[in-house]
């Protein structure tokens, strides 16, 4: 075999392996995740613009939501893409994604015709196609990052090897197979498209470069606007100062192809605005209605190295590949400075955002956008040394990294992993465990407050030390007792009384309705014998949130399972609760004791917090 082709048979065995990883999983599986669920959590946004607008041609998204409602089974489902501008409702998402699914849409529309299929959008065939849409550009991403890499002189097996631990070392290969809808693909490839022609024009100006090197650009700010960051990489892409100062030369001599690579990118963005019109009547909003950036305080630290979501934490690949700026350093000044800017920007714009750990997920997704650029600092890296050392290099290091992921991969895709809310302690208990014991066995709950939610002055907070009854308290079990965390009384659950004292109160109590509150709670816990609390719920219910919908939600009281006993410690809690509509309905929060064990809670406080 000619060592050249290792890159190209590399490319030929993932894409096979995932190809069967993708049907066996969604078309030979008739549980999560089958065929029902690829287009799934954001994704369901970025791909609505396709029935909303081609079937139902209906910009309201109306039709659409009724589909989901009965896919999901929620009969007051309200996908959290759509929000409200003036009196329009408003898909928040760009339409990057649709426009490059919209082939795959076609394909689903010719095989749901041909079979006599549902033509909704949502059924056997369009969700089949939007999967292999994704893994498409998956392997489209992988293609120019390859051809990226041959024209920067990296050894061959460096190139294979790349594409493998690129994949399969990081949450890459999550997003590919289990939420594809997901716009990360798609900025991946596109990103990586962008970077290959603009390099292609630096070392050989013409029409058609420009055209291209327009286009990515364009889809990858049609797909994610804060991807417009990549253009700060176009030294990076250039061979030394002579050869960048020659580019710009030849974009302002050669007026033609300037102004096509500018036109072709003002058509892709402008699809945008025609989707914004044809919701609203302007070409021009902000579609992230009460969302938005906090810049001057950014959570760098937390996006790179929490527990929570840390990407250096899940994907440990990604700081190992960024000694590959030391070669840089040493022999391309311009190279390094373009890529190290480049990283450091969009570290602070990513950490900037409103909810830095963007929502439930596995790992930091937000910088999957840019994989390809980290898989460049990693081929560069091996390809520095010599070829032993490389593969020393790969055997000791980049293996174990890679079984790490899969074997987190494997956590998170079996409840292990907490969606959200990761913590040091959670993290260790967990660390590389697939037992069924730690199946589901994380607890607690800390969200933070939606971008709206005024932080700094409580609405309403309800206090309980159970030494008397406190407003809008129901004291189910009280003890009279030594042991009490302070005072002489303590809440009390045992066998015989399995809820705790809570919250009861109208929801019109805190406020107008509709509304949304976030809620910030704690209280100190006490297990009479060890691990009596393991079982037990922070509970949160209310009766008819909404006309003919009551709502429920219980996570496990302790981050982790406790094993010891007769000792004071605090647990706390905090989450957004959905809209509330009914100022009549009754809002409980209390602890269900579920396994009946002996445990006293002392000092237990809800806060409630709302719109600014």
């Amino acid at each position: 075999m000619n060592r050249n082709d290792y890159p190209k048979i590399t490319l030929y065995v993932l894409f096979s392996f995932m190809l069967a990883c993708f049907f066996s999983m969604r078309v030979f599986n008739d549980g999560i995740p089958g065929w029902k669920h690829i287009i799934t959590s954001d994704g369901r946004g970025y791909y609505a613009y396709l029935p909303a607008l081609l079937i139902d041609q209906d910009p309201t998204f109306a039709k659409v939501v009724k589909r989901e409602a009965r896919l999901l089974g929620y009969l007051h489902y309200k996908p959290g893409y759509l929000v409200k501008f003036e009196d329009h409702v408003l898909n928040k998402y760009f339409a990057g994604e649709a426009l490059l699914l919209f082939p795959f849409f076609l394909l689903g529309v010719l095989f749901s015709a041909i079979t006599g299929a549902d033509m909704t959008g949502y059924s056997f065939f369009f969700q089949i196609f939007a999967g292999l849409g994704a893994l498409f550009y998956l392997f489209s991403g992988l293609f120019f990052l390859k051809r990226i890499l041959e024209n920067m002189q990296i050894r061959p097996a460096v190139i294979a090897w790349t594409l493998i631990v690129i994949l399969f070392g990081t949450n890459l290969f999550y997003y590919s197979l289990w939420q594809p809808t997901m716009s990360h693909i798609f900025s991946f490839f596109a990103i990586n498209g962008f970077l290959w022609f603009t390099i292609r024009a630096i070392r050989d100006w013409n029409i058609k470069s420009a055209l291209l090197m327009g286009l990515f650009l364009g889809l990858a700010c049609l797909i994610r606007p804060t991807n417009i960051m990549i253009i700060l990489l176009i030294p990076f892409l250039s061979e030394s100062d002579k050869e960048l100062l020659q580019f710009v030369h030849k974009v302002r001599a050669k007026k033609i192809a300037g102004i096509l690579l500018l036109g072709l990118l003002s058509v892709v963005i402008s699809i945008q605005g025609l989707m914004w019109y044809i919701q609203t009547g302007h070409f021009a909003v902000w579609s992230y209605q009460n969302e938005g950036f906090n810049f001057g305080q950014p959570e760098i630290f937390n996006v790179l190295f929490s527990y929570r979501k840390g990407l250096f934490i899940y994907a440990p690949l990604l700081l190992i590949s960024l000694f590959g700026l030391l070669p840089l350093l040493l022999r391309k000044r311009l190279m390094f400075f373009s890529i190290a800017g480049f990283l450091m920007i969009s570290t602070f714009v990513v950490a900037s955002w409103w909810n830095w750990y963007y929502g439930d997920g596995f790992g930091m997704r937000a910088f999957i956008d840019y994989y390809g650029i980290f898989a460049i600092l990693l081929a560069l890296l091996m390809n520095w040394n010599h070829r032993r050392i490389t593969a020393i290099l790969f055997i000791f290091l980049l293996t174990p990294i890679v079984a790490l992921n899969l074997v987190q991969t494997w956590q998170y895709t079996h409840l292990v992993i907490h969606p959200n809310s990761m913590n040091a302690a959670k993290y260790h208990h967990i660390f590389m465990r697939t037992d069924s014991a730690v199946i589901n066995c994380l607890g607690g709950n800390e969200e933070i407050a939606d971008y709206p939610i005024n932080m700094r002055q409580p609405v309403k907070v309800y206090e309980n030390d159970f030494e008397k009854a406190g407003e809008g308290w129901i004291n189910y079990s009280i003890v009279e007792t030594s042991r009490s965390f302070s005072g002489s009384r303590a809440g009390y659950l045992d066998s015989l009384h399995q809820f705790s004292s809570g919250i009861a109160i109208k929801a019109g109590d805190l406020g107008a309705t509709p509304a949304s509150y976030f809620i910030s709670g704690e209280l100190m816990v006490w297990d009479s014998l060890p691990g009596a609390s393991n079982g037990a719920l922070v509970v949160l219910s209310m009766d008819t949130i909404h006309r003919g919908e009551n709502w429920w939600q219980g996570f496990r009281l302790n981050d982790v399972p406790v094993k010891t006993g007769k000792k004071w410690r605090k647990c706390s809690f905090s989450l957004m609760l959905p809209e509330i509509s009914n100022s009549d309905g009754i809002l409980k929060v209390y602890i269900w004791n579920t396994q009946k064990k002996p445990m006293l809670i002392d000092d237990f406080k809800v806060g409630f917090y709302g719109r600014k």
